[in-house]
């Protein structure tokens, strides 16, 4: 069985309120993810709202990658959607472990588009 692509959704509870406010840090933190996933980035865009919460997306080449933070709740939803035959969960894990404060991770794979 082929796929075409990979969704992986993470959820983070108990996260730091300040931190998820940090418009730069957030972003700063999913470039270099992509650099860790060995991605281009094609193009980016993020809204600010008030009074809290970020949403970032990051169109790259080999599909996207997004992030929405609730600081009010203390939660992150990232997902991340690639092609990328090489791609490593256990990376993306880790490197949030040391970027992100949060209590609980959750972690869901999708595979999208199976082809003959």
């Amino acid at each position: 069985m082929k796929y075409t692509g990979y969704h992986l959704m993470f959820d983070l509870f108990g996260c730091n309120f300040d931190q998820l406010e940090n418009t730069d840090y957030i972003i700063e933190m999913l470039e270099k993810l992509i650099e860790i996933l060995d991605a281009t980035i094609i193009s980016k865009a993020f809204h600010k709202f008030h009074p809290q919460g970020l949403s970032v997306a990051l169109i790259i080449s080999e599909s996207h990658v997004t992030i929405h933070t609730w600081p009010e709740d203390n939660y992150v939803g990232i997902d991340i959607f690639t092609c990328s035959k090489s791609f490593d969960s256990d990376k993306v894990v880790a490197y949030l472990k040391e970027n992100l404060i949060f209590e609980e991770i959750e972690m869901k794979e999708i595979l999208r588009g199976q082809i003959c």
